[in-house]
C-alpha cells in the first residue's frame, strides 16, 4: 500500500513539472496484445500424489501498454492486463522515467532485471507460457514486479543497469545487470542479485542475505535463432530449514549451503513463406532443467515443442501451438523419470 501511494506521489510531481514546460508537446504511445485460446492440462502427479482429473481452461488475456511523454525528458509508462480468470485488472508496470544524454533513471513498479526470459517483452516470447524456471523463481520472489529504483547507462557496446527493489515485506534486493549489443549476431546478458531478508532464529528475527547469478545469450542467425540461460543461487525455499537442526553442526552446514541451478535452451527456425495469407512459419522447441536442492539431487526437466503461424509481415497476427511436458525422478524407486505435467496450449495471438 505504501509503495502504491509513493508511486502516485511521484506521478503527480512528474505531471506537475511537465505543466511548467512552455514548449511542451504532449505525446502518447499506445499498444498491447490479446490472446484467445485453450490450455488443456492432462492427468499427472508427483510421487505418490496423483491428479486424476484433466483440466480444460480457456485462455483470454488482453494487455494494454500506454506511454505518455509530458515533457522533453520525462516519460510515464504503465501496463494493465485483464485475464478472464480474475475479476480485477492486473497492474504489470507503472513507473516514471527521466532521460539524460546517455542514461535514464526510473522509479516505480517494474521488473527486476535478473532473468533474460523475464525481461523480454511479451511480444518477443515465442512460446505461449514462460518456462517452469520462470514460474519457480517467481515463487522464490526473485522475479516479478516490485517497487524499484533503477538507473541505466548506455555505453557504445553495452548497457549497464543497477537497481534497488523492495517487495513490501522484509525482503530487499540490489540488482546489477549488463546487456551487450549484438556482436556477430550474438547478444550477451549477465546479471547478479543480492537479497537481504529476515529469518527466525530461537524466536527472534535475524537479518540474512543471499547472492544469485545469471548468464544468458541470444543468437539470431539466417536459418535458426536460439537463446541460452543459466541461473544459480541459494534456494529461498530452504531458508526455513537452516535452524531445524541447529544443534547438529554437520547437518547445519549441509543444509545451509543448499542452492538451486536452472538451465534453459530455446531454438526456433523462422521460415519465410511470403504467401498472401501466410507470411512465416516458426517451428520452435525449448528444453529446461531445474534442480532446487543441488546437494539433494532433486531435478526437474521440461520439454516444449511448438509451431507458430504468422499471418502478417510484422507477426502481428499469429496462431501459436505448443506441447508442455515436465518430468522428474523425485520420490521414485526406479531411475526412470516420471511425467508430472502434460499440457497442450493453442491460441490466436494479436499485437497492436
Amino acid at each position: 500500500m505504501k509503495s502504491k501511494i509513493l508511486i502516485i506521489i511521484i506521478l503527480f510531481f512528474a505531471f506537475a513539472f511537465s505543466q511548467d514546460e512552455k514548449k511542451k508537446k504532449d505525446k502518447v504511445k499506445f499498444g498491447g496484445i490479446a490472446e484467445v485460446g485453450i490450455d488443456f492440462k492432462a492427468v499427472g502427479g508427483l510421487g505418490d500424489r496423483v491428479v486424476n482429473d484433466s483440466r480444460l481452461n480457456r485462455i483470454g488475456v488482453v494487455e494494454t501498454e500506454l506511454k505518455i511523454l509530458p515533457a522533453d525528458s520525462v516519460e510515464v509508462e504503465f501496463d494493465l492486463e485483464f485475464d478472464h480468470r480474475f475479476t480485477d485488472l492486473n497492474l504489470k508496470k507503472l513507473f516514471v522515467r527521466y532521460n539524460f544524454d546517455n542514461s535514464n533513471a526510473r522509479v516505480g513498479f517494474m521488473k527486476k532485471m535478473f532473468s533474460l526470459e523475464e525481461i523480454k517483452s511479451e511480444k518477443d516470447n515465442l512460446l505461449i507460457k514462460k518456462s517452469m524456471i520462470n514460474d519457480i523463481l517467481e515463487d522464490f520472489c526473485l522475479l516479478g514486479r516490485d517497487f524499484t529504483i533503477q538507473y541505466r547507462y548506455k555505453f557504445p557496446s553495452y548497457t549497464l543497469i543497477g537497481g534497488f527493489a523492495g517487495d513490501g515485506s522484509a525482503r530487499t534486493f540490489v540488482n546489477l545487470a549488463l546487456i551487450s549489443k549484438q556482436i556477430s549476431k550474438t547478444k550477451f546478458f549477465i546479471a547478479g542479485m543480492y537479497e537481504n531478508y529476515l529469518e527466525k532464529e530461537d524466536g527472534s528475527e535475524e537479518p540474512k542475505n543471499s547472492v544469485f547469478g545469471n548468464f544468458g545469450l541470444e543468437f539470431d542467425g539466417k536459418f535458426t535463432d536460439f537463446e541460452f540461460e543459466a541461473l544459480w543461487g541459494k534456494n529461498p525455499e530452504k531458508y526455513g530449514y537452516l535452524y531445524l537442526n541447529y544443534y547438529d553442526s554437520l547437518a547445519y552446514r549441509e543444509i545451509q549451503n543448499i542452492g538451486f541451478l536452472g538451465l534453459r535452451f530455446q531454438e526456433s527456425f523462422p521460415i519465410e513463406i511470403k504467401r498472401k495469407h501466410l507470411k512465416k512459419l516458426v517451428p520452435i522447441y525449448e528444453i529446461s532443467y531445474f534442480n532446487d536442492s543441488v546437494n539433494l539431487k532433486n531435478a526437474y526437466w521440461q520439454a516444449r515443442p511448438g509451431v507458430n503461424f504468422c499471418f502478417t509481415k510484422k507477426d502481428r497476427l499469429q496462431w501459436r501451438t505448443n506441447i508442455d511436458l515436465i518430468m522428474t525422478a523425485k520420490n521414485q524407486t526406479s531411475k526412470s523419470p516420471q511425467i508430472i505435467s502434460e499440457r497442450i496450449l493453442t491460441e490466436i495471438y494479436v499485437v497492436w
